[in-house]
């Protein structure tokens, strides 16, 4: 390998860890599951790695976590909102059907709980510029988000799924105003951190 092969190399791979962060932040380090994952640890020791899942997930919103999260969670599967929206209801859940060792179950009906979205009002257009800005408001099919007397979108908990159209669609650069986390994340309300 000559020096000039030996600089290129060393360019393009600067180029793609730059991009890798780049796409990252965009969907922040937010661990989420495919809809119908069995709790964290049951999950994180069923799974095979297969990435069948993956490969099955219409949207394409399904990624191989990272060694960001860990060891023991590398390779699984993990829902990026900044990929797609999950579109667990048109796609019969194809995730689950994919499972070779039902580390992914399909849920019943109304089951359904990826995580649940909330707003950082700091970041958000319409809480901290007071602006005119919906589109989460728009882009949510669930009715989970509402719009305040001052035109502020608001989540409402009890409704939201986790499928992350909201968090998809979000136009504050580069990180989304509004993100969807875990189940069981306590969300903090306030100006400062995250809110519904």
């Amino acid at each position: 390998m000559g020096r000039r092969d030996f600089l290129a190399l060393g360019v393009t791979g600067s180029a793609t860890l730059l991009a890798y962060a780049l796409l990252r932040e965009k969907g922040g380090a937010v661990l989420l599951r495919p809809p119908g994952a069995q709790d964290e640890a049951a999950f994180t020791t069923r799974c095979l790695r297969c990435g069948e899942c993956v490969r099955a997930c219409l949207t394409q919103c399904l990624e191989p976590a990272s060694k960001d999260f860990g060891t023991s969670k590398l390779w699984t599967p993990r829902f990026n909102p900044a990929l797609a929206k999950c579109e667990f209801e048109l796609c019969g859940r194809a995730c689950a059907q994919a499972c070779p060792v039902g580390a992914i179950r399909k849920p019943a009906g109304d089951e359904v709980r990826i995580g649940t979205a909330a707003v950082a009002r700091s970041k958000c257009i319409a809480w901290n510029e007071g602006k005119a800005c919906l589109v989460c408001y728009e882009r949510c099919s669930y009715g989970a988000i509402e719009v305040d007397s001052r035109g502020r979108p608001r989540v409402v908990p009890e409704k939201c799924t986790g499928c992350g159209a909201c968090q998809n669609t979000c136009v504050t650069c580069p990180d989304p105003a509004i993100v969807v986390y875990p189940p069981g994340t306590a969300l903090e309300s306030g100006g400062g951190g995250r809110g519904n």
